[in-house]
């Protein structure tokens, strides 16, 4: 009892509560200090408020975050404003996004453009995943690429390339082509009649031409400065002129698309009674008018949404693709010799070439391959957002981190492709067997729909343009010294466009 008449009962309850205090600040750190720390991939260093924005500023974002890699590893942290990122860099990252953990990076980033552009992410490329998005993908892949429209496609893509090969014909002597104004008429012509009818609109009726939308609409899909800083982002956007620019991207791309439907709606049921007549959007229409297998109706804008997928992912990645295979062609003499003499040999007692005979051409085939695995369309691909805690290479990843995948650099490592991963030696396919060594169409659930038919109309239309036609570099400049600089983000794109002379081939000889 004497030490409650010493000290007063205040100043026991006080230095009690003290202690208690104290003993609970000891215990949460034995606690905190037993947790270990997580475990981040390598990062570059980065600067307050904009991260590591400053490394990508006038510079192609493939090469920068390649060479970033060879420092920090084949998985990076990398920091965009408010965003997290890692990057991947080696097929065995590459595969764990893509295959291992599929299910936790099966979902997309948020972007103001695309949200917009997709008539709020009701597409496929860019929605995040959902039962939505998954029926939508099978409806793509049935009504437009599967065996359903095959015939219909093979006849168009013969038809239009019979047209090419014939202008070429008639090109006049020692002048130049440019092959990208080719490839992209004929491509356009292919995919937009098997999409939309022969009687497609070429050109909107008001406003900038269907090149001119298109291509702005690629470049909004890229997102915006603004994406990366949620709280000031729309003033960025607004005083930028990028939200202006996105509206009217909208409007425009929208317009033609409303006409497109229009159009077909306005068409009697005879002009369509026959199935082999019917094209995508004819058979979307009809969609919309019952239950889908999953028991989803299709709305208007499901089908806008359908078409500008089309539209923008149909057209110029063949293009980028069919302009760098043929730009490595006539780089490479020796595989023009190579693949001529494949191609012609099967030619010989024919008039014209076919799907079956491109078939069966191996060569063409690696060729194909090979520009592939040095010129991927979409060089870091479309980012993969994580949706749980994970880990990746024994680091760890959090929800709302974006995964993006250095295609371009996987397909040059010179540690999976060896000394002459630059070189274009279509040869190293006759052995190698790819699994996520080159990634150009991703894999898993956010895969390219359209990964198996696109390479197959790539190979037709170089067989025709090889077999037919010697083709040399104008002015005189030697094959070898052919401009090959990229330029680019979502899309790659060959800097210069590719403009050769055609020489008629001579069988007699």
């Amino acid at each position: 009892m004497e030490i409650f008449t010493i000290f007063p009962q205040w100043l026991l309850t006080s230095t009690l509560i003290f202690i208690m205090f104290f003993m609970f600040l000891y215990t949460f750190k034995s606690n905190k200090s037993s947790i270990s720390a997580p475990k981040l991939p390598p990062n570059p260093p980065k600067l307050p408020i904009i991260g590591n924005l400053h490394k990508l500023v006038g510079k192609p974002r493939h090469q920068v975050l390649w060479q970033l890699s060879k420092q920090y590893g084949p998985i990076m942290q990398f920091k965009m404003g408010s965003k997290s990122f890692i990057v991947i860099s080696s097929p065995k990252m590459a595969k764990q996004i893509m295959k291992t953990q599929d299910h936790i990076f099966c979902s997309r980033p948020y972007s103001k453009s695309t949200e917009r552009l997709t008539y709020n992410y009701l597409d496929i490329a860019f929605s995040p995943q959902s039962n939505h998005r998954r029926e939508m993908r099978k409806i793509l892949v049935s009504e437009f690429l599967g065996p359903k429209r095959a015939s219909r496609i093979n006849h168009v893509l013969g038809t239009e390339v019979d047209t090419m090969v014939r202008a070429l014909a008639l090109h006049p002597p020692n002048g130049a082509v440019n092959l990208r104004d080719l490839f992209l008429a004929t491509v356009k012509a292919v995919v937009c009649k098997v999409a939309f009818g022969d009687n497609y609109r070429q050109q909107p009726i008001n406003g900038p031409s269907w090149e001119v939308v298109v291509d702005e609409a690629q470049e909004m899909l890229g997102g915006s400065v603004g994406d990366f800083f949620p709280w000031v982002g729309r003033f960025i956007d607004r005083i930028s002129g990028s939200s202006r620019k996105l509206d009217r991207c909208f409007n425009n791309l929208d317009a033609y698309i409303e006409t497109v439907i229009n159009d077909h709606k306005n068409q009697t049921g005879s002009e369509v009674s026959d199935v082999d007549d019917k094209d995508f959007v004819h058979s979307l229409l009809e969609l919309s008018c019952k239950d889908a297998t999953s028991g989803y109706q299709l709305t208007k804008e499901d089908i806008k949404s359908l078409i500008m997928d089309v539209l923008t992912g149909g057209v110029d990645t063949t293009v980028v693709t069919l302009e760098w295979t043929m730009s490595e062609i006539a780089r490479n003499v020796r595989v023009m010799q190579k693949l001529q003499t494949e191609i012609r040999n099967r030619t010989k007692t024919k008039q014209k070439l076919d799907a079956t005979d491109v078939a069966k051409m191996t060569y063409l085939k690696m060729v194909v391959k090979e520009t592939l695995r040095l010129h991927p369309p979409a060089p870091l691909l479309i980012p993969h957002e994580c949706i749980s805690q994970c880990q990746v290479g024994g680091y760890d990843v959090y929800p709302g981190t974006s995964a993006l995948i250095n295609a371009w650099g996987i397909g040059r490592d010179p540690t999976v492709w060896g000394e002459n991963a630059g070189e274009f030696y279509p040869e190293r396919f006759e052995k190698f067997e790819v699994d996520f060594e080159m990634v150009p169409f991703g894999a898993g659930r956010r895969s390219c729909p359209a990964m198996n038919t696109a390479p197959a109309t790539v190979e037709f239309l170089i067989a025709n343009l090889v077999c037919w036609f010697d083709w040399e570099v104008p002015n005189g400049v030697k094959n070898e010294d052919l401009n090959m600089e990229d330029v680019g983000t979502l899309i790659l794109r060959k800097k210069l466009p590719l403009c050769l002379v055609p020489r008629k081939f001579n069988w007699e000889d």
